[in-house]
């Protein structure tokens, strides 16, 4: 911790210096800093929203094993969100935390955040009395279809989105190597 201050107060120094001696370049490299630093963030942010969402169903089979092991929903979710990347197990914590309070199936019904369809179901399993496990393997099994239909939608863009370095890229030089030797020796042939 001592360090990462040391660090920052070192480049307080330079930027200082540098705004006395050439300001409006050290200006321009501090504002290109920052927009970088920001946008890395950013990134960072995003994709890490994006293995939230995708440890959903990673979430939904760890709970199921452990509903099947026959924990209760509780204890398996909480099991399960071990597992997870940090934002869904912060989410999964905190519906653990109302469930406590509250009750299972009011905390489940009320929560809203990427995993809503798995509480949800859980939580109607609850109040109706049909079990857990069925609703969560129902879940499991949606979402993995609904998994493979993006990624056979994935796979059916690729041959569209590879025509275009196919055709700029590869073609010239298959014809530069199919054409080019036929081309050579006609005109060897025509000049000797």
């Amino acid at each position: 911790m001592r360090r990462f201050g040391l660090h920052w107060s070192a480049g307080g120094v330079v930027v200082a210096a540098g705004l006395l001696w050439v300001p409006v370049p050290t200006l321009i490299s501090v504002c290109g800093l920052t927009a970088l630093l920001v946008r890395r963030r950013l990134v960072e942010r995003r994709d890490e929203e994006a293995a939230a969402v995708a440890d959903v169903t990673v979430l939904a089979e760890l709970t199921l094993l452990g509903l099947n092991a026959g924990l209760t929903f509780s204890k398996a979710l909480a099991l399960g969100s071990a597992h997870v990347v940090g934002p869904l197990q912060r989410e999964v914590q905190g519906v653990l935390r109302r469930s406590s309070r509250s009750g299972p199936a009011v905390a489940l019904g009320a929560t809203r955040g990427r995993a809503a369809g798995l509480y949800l179901l859980a939580a109607q399993a609850a109040v109706t009395g049909a079990p857990i496990a069925t609703a969560v393997q129902s879940f499991v099994e949606d979402r993995r279809a609904d998994e493979r239909a993006v990624a056979l939608a994935a796979a059916r863009r690729l041959p569209v989105r590879l025509l275009f370095p196919l055709a700029l890229l590869i073609l010239p030089g298959f014809m530069v190597l199919t054409v080019g030797p036929a081309v050579l020796s006609a005109a060897e042939r025509l000049s000797g």
